[in-house]
Formats: C-alpha cells, sequence, structure tokens
C-alpha cells in the first residue's frame, strides 16, 4: 500500500525490459490484465519497472476489496470465463517469451498472489492416432471417386468430416441420400491434438442408416452454419432443398 487510498499491484515478467519489450506485446499483457482484474473504473496504469519488465497498476481504495475478492476467485478458478480466459491469456504469452510471471503487492516481491509458469508449465500432448469402431453423423455432402474407393464427405454444423472412404456398392446406395442426414457406420482413426479436440485421419465405411427422425429445418440450420456457404443467403432453402432430393438422380 502507498497510501490509505489505493493498492500496488505488479505483473512481474520475467522477459525483455522496460526499454526492450514490444509496445504491441506490452499491449496485450495489459489487456488480459486489466480483463483479469475487472473493475475497471477503478484499475488504473502506474508504470513500468525494471527487473525483467515489471507492469504496475493502481487500485482505487474503493475498489481495492472488489479486486482482491476478484483475484481469489481466479486463483481458485472460480471467476468469470472472461477474467480465467485473460489469465490464461497471460501465461500463453509468457510460454511464448520463454518466461514465467507472476503478480505481487506492494514492493515486496515475495507477497506473490498469482503464479504464472509460462514456460514452465507442462507441455500439452497429442495422443494416438487410435482405430476404434465408431459412427459419423452429418448430411451427405459429396461421393466422389472412380476407382474401387469412394471418398465421402459430410457436413454436420461448422464441421466437416472427409477422409472418408467406402466401396462403390455402399457409395452407389449412399448416393441415393445426397443432401439428407446419415448416420456412417465403421472403423475410424484418430488423434487427440494438443488443445483436446478430436481430429478424424480416415474413416473406412461399413454401412449407413438414413436419420429420419432429423428435421429438415436441423439440415438447413447444419448447412447455414457452415462458413461461406450460400445456403446461409438462399430466401427459401427448404425449397432448394426439396428440388436437390427431388432430382437427386441428376447428381450422379
Amino acid at each position: 500500500m502507498t497510501s490509505e487510498d489505493e493498492k500496488i499491484l505488479t505483473l512481474y515478467i520475467d522477459a525483455y525490459s522496460p526499454t526492450t519489450i514490444p509496445m504491441a506485446r506490452l499491449a496485450q499483457y495489459m489487456e488480459a490484465l486489466a480483463v483479469m482484474l475487472g473493475n475497471e473504473h477503478g484499475v488504473h496504469f502506474s508504470t513500468l519497472k525494471a527487473g525483467s519488465t515489471q507492469l504496475v497498476v493502481r487500485i482505487n481504495r474503493e475498489e481495492c476489496p472488489k479486486v482482491v475478492d476478484q483475484l481469489d476467485r481466479v486463483r481458485r478458478g472460480e471467476a468469470s470465463q472472461d477474467a480465467l480466459r485473460a489469465r490464461d491469456e497471460i501465461d500463453r504469452l509468457l510460454a511464448d517469451d520463454n518466461a514465467i510471471g507472476y503478480i505481487y503487492e506492494g514492493s515486496n516481491q515475495r507477497a506473490q498472489i498469482i503464479d504464472f509458469p509460462g514456460v514452465k508449465r507442462p507441455k500439452p500432448v497429442k495422443y494416438g492416432p487410435f482405430t476404434q469402431e465408431g459412427t459419423l453423423d452429418g448430411v451427405l455432402v459429396s461421393v466422389t471417386g472412380t476407382d474401387q474407393t469412394i471418398h465421402i464427405q459430410l457436413q454436420n454444423g461448422s464441421i466437416k468430416y472427409t477422409g472418408i472412404e467406402t466401396d462403390r456398392e455402399t457409395a452407389r446406395r449412399l448416393a441415393l441420400h445426397f443432401f439428407e442426414p446419415i448416420r456412417l457406420l465403421g472403423v475410424g482413426r484418430w488423434m487427440r491434438e494438443e488443445d483436446g479436440n478430436w481430429t478424424l485421419k480416415r474413416f473406412k465405411v461399413r454401412g449407413f442408416n438414413v436419420l429420419q427422425n432429423l428435421e429438415l429445418a436441423d439440415v438447413v440450420d447444419n448447412l447455414r452454419d457452415t462458413g461461406g456457404s450460400e445456403w446461409r443467403d438462399m430466401e427459401d432453402p427448404f425449397e432448394a432443398l426439396s428440388e436437390l432430393r427431388d432430382h437427386k438422380d441428376e447428381l450422379h
């Protein structure tokens, strides 16, 4: 505390110095810190101190209890999603800068409130690929190929499944259900990426079911959710989809 009217908090960044940190990078740290602290009208930038880079902020007296509570909730992982994302963004920036960091109160660097492991945080792990029986749901949007292996694409909202293969006979029967919701049955090869998401590498179709229980409105919504899709701009997508289904034999 510098006076009875304010509290001083400092984000210690174990990288750069006040004279070498790029302005754009400093702005990223400042923005994330401001979101994490919240209470924007009572939190003010004060100065940059040497000793790597130390970003000093002042907290108005009336906002001090709110900011202390906010940091406590961030530390426990119970703050708002915006605040927790800002905390993770600071940690990501530090990792990218090959650094660690922490927030401390007053002039005592040992009075650390929140630690950011940064470059020392455990590295995300990629798993796989794994092969297992499974299903894929979506709208059939592509059937292509001239050899014995036919390639298929399914659209499910913003997700497009590719790398799907089947034989000619299954493809012939599938092609009768263009732009219809289907469930493919078969064996998939999946990879768990570093961000925790699963990526389909290959799927071998052994059979399929037509999903009659998926209403036409849901199909249209899935198609309209696709980025860059012409379906989003159609005045009457239901009529257009009906025409495609009525003339699906002409598509093959």
